[in-house]
């Protein structure tokens, strides 16, 4: 009986545990954040040209919701604008919805969502480990565009919930070269739109991606 007892409290633990991840994904792009709140902007920069990479995530299971977001790498440091935010991150240092010092591993994590145990431990009791497809846009741009697409993203304020696309999408539509951006609220219309350029990279992924073992 009281082993029966333990195992109920675990049982209703982890229950509880799922309810509350899927609890704060499901209000949009939920206020976990990527990357741990701190007073400081420290600086990585990376060797390549100056480059613009557009993260949408579109959900596979009508469980989770579609995210969107902007890595910058500009001479003066890689950074990732991702208003609200939900991937959580200790290693990154995040001011509002910028997370400064992107180092290759940070980033990587950020985008194939590798840093989320928790969330993939939940995802595995109610979905699928694979649950968004991710579209992700690359373009080179010059130094002067990098670092304006930076300066506005330090300049915002925090983005409320649900309201990531609109921050990418009004962000990239004042760069030169993207005023035809038209402001948006969902991810698949921001993709759409990308789709319909001659001059960005594309490259898909299911993610998070299977551990294997």
């Amino acid at each position: 009986m009281a082993v029966a007892r333990t195992r109920l409290r675990q049982d209703t633990a982890g229950t509880a545990l799922v309810l509350l991840i899927l609890a704060l994904l499901l209000t949009g792009c939920a206020g976990l954040v990527f990357g741990a709140s701190g007073p400081s902007e420290a600086s990585y920069t990376g060797p390549g040209p100056s480059r613009l990479r557009i993260a949408i995530y579109e959900p596979l299971t009508p469980l989770l919701v579609p995210h969107a977001a902007l890595i910058i790498h500009a001479p003066d440091g890689h950074i990732i604008y991702d208003p609200a935010g939900w991937t959580p991150d200790p290693r990154g240092q995040r001011r509002a919805d910028v997370t400064y010092a992107a180092t290759p591993e940070i980033e990587q994590a950020f985008i194939l969502r590798e840093a989320m145990p928790m969330l993939r431990s939940a995802l595995q009791t109610v979905a699928r480990p694979e649950s968004w497809d991710l579209f992700l846009f690359e373009i080179e741009v010059s130094d002067e565009i990098a670092l304006e697409a930076a300066r506005l993203a330090r300049q915002r304020p925090a983005m409320p919930m649900a309201s990531c696309t609109f921050g990418v999408s009004t962000l990239l539509r004042q760069l030169p070269g993207f005023e035809q951006v038209a402001p948006c609220w969902l991810p698949q219309t921001l993709r759409r739109q990308l789709q319909m350029r001659d001059d960005l990279t594309l490259t898909r992924h299911r993610v998070p991606q299977p551990r294997g073992g």
